[in-house]
């Protein structure tokens, strides 16, 4: 799975990636970010600071953000929850730069949250970026869903 969604984000060598959660799945994302992209930088997000402070004390990712556990009900709640959120990892300065994050490359949704998944259309570069394929697939999946398959 890790490695299916390194292929599809077509990250380049210096590719900034943020992945969301920090348990199996999203370590796996991180440490084969790692490995396949040259130069990455890696910022993990999760609810549980030891666990974002374990994947940076390991190498798998460069940055933390410790998600807050706000449980926001409303739609326009969790949306203005997810641009804080989005915001907070756009601040992040990472270790020997100078200046903000900024929209990362790509982001890894590894924890099935609806804000996690909102806060990661926040936080990276306009879709315009992504290739056909990966857009026809989003198109497929939409259609999918509103077949009810």
């Amino acid at each position: 799975m890790a490695l299916h969604a390194s292929e599809r984000a077509g990250l380049s060598p210096g590719s900034t990636v943020l992945v969301f959660g920090a348990g199996t799945v999203g370590l796996l994302c991180a440490a084969i970010t790692k490995v396949l992209v040259p130069s990455s930088r890696v910022v993990i997000a999760d609810i549980q600071e030891d666990r974002v402070k374990f994947a940076v004390k390991n190498g798998f990712a460069d940055a933390f953000v410790v998600v807050p556990m706000k449980r926001p009900t409303t739609v326009e709640d969790k949306l203005a929850f997810a641009k804080e959120m989005a915001e907070s990892v756009k601040a992040i300065i990472l270790p020997g730069e100078d200046k903000p994050l900024g929209e990362v490359s790509a982001t890894y949704e590894c924890t099935g949250g609806e804000i996690c998944l909102q806060a990661s259309i926040y936080v990276s570069l306009p879709f315009k970026e992504a290739s056909p394929d990966i857009c026809s697939n989003a198109a497929l999946s939409l259609q999918l869903l509103a077949a009810g398959s």
